[in-house]
């Protein structure tokens, strides 16, 4: 499927320690969440995501549950926003305004913007935060390629780590906003049994990925 645009901000060493560290970092009231996320944590929220936050590292943050040291949240990180093309009416699904708000997640700080990428350009965005993960968790468990149940494309490769009793999953992921059409480029960390195994077919695999991301 052709890309229109990808608007992206690179993954730091820094920032995938940051999110991995979430589930066994203290705990913070309630109360006292809000004022510390900004001031500790420098995070801000934003409308680009419903109810999720800008983090220091100017990637976008969505949680399920309580962010910071709690092992049952799933955390997903967002750092890359593509735009998929189906020819031949693309005005039939809002292109003025996807176009919009693709361009909004490229105005964050250190996001660039590719028009027109071909999939080896938006394969290699992935291809360099999985580089990152790697560095701080080993090789993937498991690579393989995404389908239509994760996004609307393009289908690019999903990998998947194991971090204790945790999964970590980078890959592509609808994003559920307006037209459903446009597809975040997500590092995702959630709750992984240790006994529990992968699937070891590749459907089967990527139906426990989307089970676990597509919230």
């Amino acid at each position: 499927m052709p890309v229109h645009s990808l608007a992206h901000s690179p993954l730091s060493p820094t920032a995938v320690r940051e999110l991995l560290a979430m589930p066994a970092m203290p705990a913070v009231p309630e109360e006292e969440f809000d004022e510390y996320s900004e001031k500790v944590l420098g995070w801000e929220y934003t409308c680009l995501v419903s109810d999720a936050v800008v983090t220091g590292h100017h990637h976008v943050l969505w949680y399920e549950g309580e962010p910071l040291g709690d092992p049952e949240c799933t955390l997903i990180l967002t750092f890359g926003e593509a735009y998929p093309v189906d020819p031949p009416d693309p005005d039939e699904y809002g292109h003025d305004s996807l176009v919009e708000l693709v361009g909004e997640w490229a105005a964050l700080p250190g996001w660039v913007l590719l028009q027109q990428p071909d999939e080896a350009e938006c394969e290699a965005v992935l291809d360099r935060a999985a580089d990152v993960v790697a560095a701080e968790l080993g090789p993937p468990l498991r690579t393989l390629r995404s389908n239509d149940w994760l996004g609307m494309g393009p289908y690019l490769r999903c990998r998947i780590w194991r971090m204790g009793e945790h999964g970590v999953v980078l890959a592509p992921r609808e994003d559920g906003g307006p037209y459903g059409y446009l597809t975040h480029l997500v590092l995702t960390v959630h709750p992984w049994p240790a006994g529990e195994e992968l699937p070891v077919g590749d459907e089967d695999c990527l139906r426990w990925v989307r089970d676990r991301i597509i919230l």
